[in-house]
This record gives C-alpha cells, structure tokens and sequence, in this order.
C-alpha cells in the first residue's frame, strides 16, 4: 500500500508531464481493445468447429458428351447409376447425391417452415440422399438418424441453430410442434430429429437449415433433368495423396454411365479454399489482418519510445536513489510500479468508453471489419479483449521502462549527477 501512495504522490507531482502519459494511455487502450477484439474474433470465427468434417472427402466433376445409348434415361437415372457403382467400390466409405445443398458452395436453395401457421422461419434446404451426414460425418441422434428419415417430404430435421431460432419465437417449440411448408398449410411436416450446428463455411455462422433426405423415387419423380453433385468419403485407410489419380485412372472409367463420364475427382478441402477466394472472404479477411497488426505495430513503437524517451530523462533521479543507497531492483520496480499505476488509472474510464462502443456498434450499425466475424456481443467478450489489451500495454510499457533503466542503473551515481 506505501508502494503504491508513494508512486501516486509522484505521479501527482509531475502532474503536467503524467497528463500527456494518460492522455496517450487513454487513447492507446482503446486502440488496443479494438484490435485485440478483432483479432480474438477473427481467430475464434475461423477455428470453431464446422459441424462436419471434409477430409477424406471427394466431389465428383461429371460432363456429358455424345448421343445417349438409351433415350429412356434421364439425368437422374445417370446420376443413380454412377452413385451404385460407386458405393460398389471397395475404397468408397459412403457417398451420396445431393441437389444445391453442399456446404462451402455457391449453390443454394431456401424455403420457409411455419409452426402453429403463426411463426415462420426461413432456412437454407438440405436435399440429400440417405448418407449426406454419414459422409461428413455430422452430429445427429443415433436412434434416428437422417439415413432412416421417410423420404416422403413431409419429415425434417432441424439444425440446432433452427431450433433455437423457433424457440426464441415460440418458446413452446418442441420436436413435437407441427410444422408446415411455406404455402401449404394443409401438410403437416413432422420432425423426425435434430442436427447439429453447422456453418457453410469458415467465416459464417451457424447455419439455419431444413434436411429433407431424398430416395431412388423422389429423385427420378423430382429431379429427374437437374444437375446434381455427387460427394463421397474415402476409407481413411486407403486415401493417400496420389489418390487422385488412381482413382481418374482405374475408377473413373468404371462409372461412367451411358454419356455421362467422370472428368475430375475434386479433394472437398480445394472446394472449401476456392469458394472462400470467391466470396471475397479470404481477401478482405487478408486485408484487415494486415492492417490490424500495422496499428498494432505503431502503437507498440509509439507506447515504448514515449517510456524510453520518459525513463532517459530520470537519469538524475535514479542516480541520487543510488546514491542514497536504493538498489538497482529497486529502483527498476519503482519505475515499473509508477508505469503500471498510470496504465491502471486509465484503466476505468477507457473500459466504459470501449464498452459503450460495443454496445452502440451492435445496435445502431456493423462495420466493415466486425460484421466479418459473427461473434455475439457480450460481457465476457468484452472483458475477454481489455484483458489482452491491458496485458499487451503492461508489456509495452516494461519493455519501454526496462532498456533505458538498465542502462541508467548501470551508470555510476556520480557521473550521472555530473551530467545533471
């Protein structure tokens, strides 16, 4: 307690010279918490958990050439075909046919599902065969899992974040509550489970969805001309980085149905780097790191030269408290404390300030930089980056005091008062 009335009396008593220290320190502080809650998002967003996993994993490239050997066909009975030869395959772990419902990929599809015909929530619809979450390997609920859904369009499974989205609307939602497909009231859609939380990519949130599974008859009745894409997994035992090539060179040919011919094999992680290079997220993400770290860097410099260029000018004060028989410890803590003690009245009012930023950037309008990073606003993330942010000053401010005090305690007391 001595310590620290001593270390305000002093700083009282250079009133005029601490005024600009804290002045700076305010300001500093604040930079500071910004930066480190954008980077602390930015790193949190990009290494939460996706809700699946994609290695191992393949799409398929499928162009179609030449006259068709078999008119009767359509593109679903070509697509059938191909995907039962390559569930055949002994390398094939599971696989599966799926209409706009990949994540990480540009083609989407939305409806809307009702609950009580009052609360409506629109969500993105995953359309897949029986194995989409076996080859991705999402959580779901083991005793009904989205393979043994009915494939009659009237059953459904929510993700997590769907519903949470209808409980926050209908605090009565259970997996019980009916639900009915936008425009049609009178079919009433059941759900048969729950999935986990996904998200569509590394720097999205979670992802509201429907999964409607599809079989053999829905997809020639339903899709019967559509595109469709054809993911599968490979048994981790017999991928390996050539893998690629063995399989254009020795499976390929194999599924090739009617004029349909597999062109490319494509690893998922290439699909996931490309579709984040095409949304522009990688870029701007890129960009904004960069210059996170240039602030962070001039205001590293800016904070330790102001204590270097403050610790030189005390080279007579530290000399006489060597003289007086103060010890070099000492002294370096007494000028630390000092540092640390203005760092810690700022403190404060720097917290409200911040705080009040947060609260008036998530309610009145979302940058640039923080709308990249779907972080909810909260006490604990705020805390979380003044922690970083005073901890990041402290050091600087160490750093700042520690060279030129062991440079000033290394000086005889004598030469030192000479020079003064």
């Amino acid at each position: 307690m001595k310590f620290i009335v001593h270390n305000l009396r002093m700083i009282g008593a250079r009133f005029r010279s601490n005024g600009w220290v804290l002045a700076e320190l305010f300001l500093v502080f604040i930079v500071m918490w910004f930066l480190c809650d954008s980077l602390g998002c930015l790193k949190y967003t990009f290494y939460r958990p996706l809700g699946y996993d994609i290695n191992h994993v393949y799409q398929l490239s499928m162009i179609m050439g030449g006259e068709s050997r078999d008119s009767s066909m359509t593109r679903a009975d070509k697509y059938l075909g191909i995907l039962q030869k390559l569930q055949r395959e002994p390398s094939v772990e599971s696989a599966f046919i799926c209409y706009w419902s990949l994540p990480m990929s540009g083609n989407n599809s939305y409806n809307s599902l009702a609950a009580n015909d009052t609360v409506g929530l629109n969500g993105r619809l995953i359309m897949a065969t029986a194995d989409y979450n076996r080859v991705f390997r999402m959580k779901e609920d083991e005793a009904r899992p989205f393979a043994t859904m009915p494939a009659d369009g009237n059953h459904v499974m929510l993700t997590e974040k769907a519903v949470r989205d209808f409980k926050k609307k209908l605090p009565g939602f259970s997996p019980d509550t009916p639900l009915h497909w936008y425009g049609d009231s009178a079919t009433t859609v059941t759900q048969y489970g729950m999935v986990g939380n996904i998200r569509t990519y590394r720097y999205g949130d979670d992802a509201c969805a429907f999964y409607r599974r599809l079989d053999e008859k829905v997809v020639k009745e339903e899709f019967a001309d559509q595109w469709a894409q054809v993911v599968f997994r490979v048994k981790e035992t017999a991928d390996s980085p050539d893998y690629r090539d063995k399989f254009l060179k020795e499976i390929a040919p194999r599924l090739d149905t009617d004029n349909m011919f597999i062109a490319d094999v494509v690893p998922y992680e290439e699909q996931q780097l490309l579709y984040e290079v095409m949304k522009g997220d990688v870029d701007k993400v890129n960009t904004q790191t960069v210059v996170v770290l240039f602030l962070l860097v001039n205001v590293f410099l800016g904070l330790i030269g102001t204590f270097w260029f403050r610790t030189r000018r005390r080279r007579g004060e530290i000399a006489l408290r060597l003289a007086m028989g103060s010890t070099k410890r000492q002294v370096f803590g007494l000028l630390v404390g000092e540092g640390l003690l203005l760092l810690a009245l700022v403190t404060l009012p720097a917290m409200v300030v911040c705080y009040n930023v947060g609260i008036a950037e998530f309610t009145i309008g979302h940058t640039e930089l923080i709308a990249t990073w779907p972080v909810k606003w909260g006490f604990l993330r705020f805390l979380l980056g003044t922690l970083g942010a005073w901890v990041l000053i402290a050091l600087m401010v160490i750093v700042g005091i520690w060279f030129p005090a062991r440079q000033a305690t290394g000086i005889q007391p004598a030469e030192a008062l000479h020079e003064e």
